[in-house]
């Protein structure tokens, strides 16, 4: 009888000390607008207020979209898509921002030329936490 209620108080107890499980918001996405092109660049923040996940990928509602690394080599800026399953690590109680000459969002094939003022949804894949969707504001392409 004291067996099945010692057990279940100490699952209770190593479920108390694993880690948290992440805590995210992701917020201020933007882009520019385009003009003529068919392929843009989308940032934003993600703040973590709990454990560590992983952002392992990422749709949109206007074009095919993937994750792109950007690094200075020798002078030359270089971009290259993050590969399917590598992901990019959100700490715990840490963030991870995506912004301009960093790590972005690619968004190629759009639909529509984006301008200053459209809106369009982003969704991000994580680990642990799941799909994120986060609303894109597009700014002018000076701003």
């Amino acid at each position: 009888m004291l067996k099945p209620a010692f057990s279940a108080l100490m699952i209770a107890a190593l479920a108390a000390c694993s880690a948290p499980g992440p805590k995210l918001d992701v917020h201020d996405g933007w882009a520019r607008e385009t003009g003529q092109s068919d392929t843009a660049a989308a940032y934003v923040t993600i703040d973590n207020k709990g454990g560590a996940d992983e952002l392992k990928g990422v749709r949109a509602t206007i074009g095919d979209a993937m994750i792109h690394e950007s690094s200075m080599d020798a002078g030359v800026m270089r971009m290259r898509p993050v590969a399917s399953g590598e992901g990019l690590v959100v700490p715990s109680n840490g963030s991870l921002r995506l912004a301009p000459n960093g790590t972005h969002v690619m968004i190629m094939g759009l639909k529509k030329a984006l301008k200053a003022g459209d809106r369009f949804d982003m969704t991000l894949l994580f680990d642990k936490a799941g799909p994120r969707k986060v609303t894109i504001t597009v700014t002018p392409a000076a701003g």
